[in-house]
């Protein structure tokens, strides 16, 4: 339909020159040389068939042919960049979508409890969060930032660390009524909960000033939300990651066992750390949705964002 139209690049070199009547100067206001404007406009000669200048003196007049066709060119370029900066501005107030992955366990305990203060402060950028276990680069075929729990970090992907944990042990109110003064050493023979990903117990009870090794007997669980459940439902002590246990411990259905002034340490660190991964070759606009997120993550954590690794 448009095939026989001159390139956009000839006819703003002919504006320019036609508007300020210098070819130099034409060339400094679109940052190409005085020899690339008169390129352009001998490209766009040869197209019309029409002589567009003549040289009077140093001055480069218009012919007729060219000053009807500066007015044309002069008004189509106003309306293409009134239609582009009206699409550019149309884009920046509708609605996007960022594809966001995490695990259901930081999804369910506190991602989504908490979208609703990311929404009311973007409200152009809607979240579509899809929960899984797997940590694999194949994520960013269905996201565009995901969300990682661990140590471990792949090759070509941006990484920026967003919460360290720390673990310690969590009962029911109904246990701790039913087994009252107890020290880790109690914790021998009474019920433990497992998670069946991390030997966390062996860990904890080094920091505690123990040499116990990780129990063997005991239900294991393969959600750390479904461990906290189990605890919840007085089925013994479960060892809580300090993100996750959060609402439980609000609530009053699981409550931490030893306090702060306890004569050994209380919590252990916890295997891994939460971490916002991305592609870096994303494309710019999605890489700034994805920098909103990062930046609301940590404002809602209470800490100052790093550098990104």
């Amino acid at each position: 339909m448009f095939e026989r139209l001159p390139p956009i690049q000839s006819l703003r070199a002919f504006e320019a020159a036609a508007r300020l009547e210098n070819f130099t100067r034409a060339g400094e206001e679109l940052n190409i040389t005085h020899s690339a404007i008169s390129h352009q406009i001998r490209a766009l000669e040869d197209n019309t068939g029409r002589k567009l200048f003549q040289r009077q003196g140093r001055q480069m007049i218009l012919t007729e042919a060219g000053r009807l066709l500066s007015e044309q060119v002069r008004l189509a370029l106003e309306d293409l960049d009134r239609a582009l900066r009206l699409t550019r501005h149309e884009r920046k107030h509708s609605v996007q979508t960022l594809r966001v992955s995490a695990p259901p366990s930081f999804a369910g305990a506190w991602l989504v409890p908490r979208l609703y203060a990311f929404h009311a402060q973007h409200p152009q950028l809607q979240i579509s969060l899809r929960t899984t276990h797997e940590l694999s680069p194949l994520d960013f075929e269905e996201a565009d930032v995901a969300i990682w729990y661990g140590r471990r970090k792949t090759a070509g992907l941006a990484y920026e660390k967003l919460l360290d944990e720390v673990t310690f042990p969590v009962c029911s109110p109904a246990f701790l009524a039913a087994h009252p003064k107890l020290t880790p050493k109690d914790f021998l023979r009474l019920p433990l909960l497992r998670y069946a990903h991390y030997n966390g117990w062996e860990v904890w009870f080094k920091a505690a000033g123990m040499t116990a090794r990780e129990p063997q007997s005991g239900p294991v669980y393969d959600d750390p939300m479904h461990l906290l459940e189990a605890a919840a439902a007085d089925q013994g002590i479960a060892l809580a990651r300090s993100c996750l246990a959060q609402h439980h411990l609000a609530t009053g259905r699981l409550v931490r066992l030893f306090d702060a002034d306890s004569r050994f340490n209380t919590e252990a660190p916890a295997r891994g750390a939460y971490f916002a991964v991305w592609s870096p070759n994303s494309d710019s606009e999605k890489i700034a949705e994805i920098a909103l997120l990062r930046e609301w993550l940590h404002q809602i954590l209470g800490n100052t964002p790093p550098d990104t690794r």
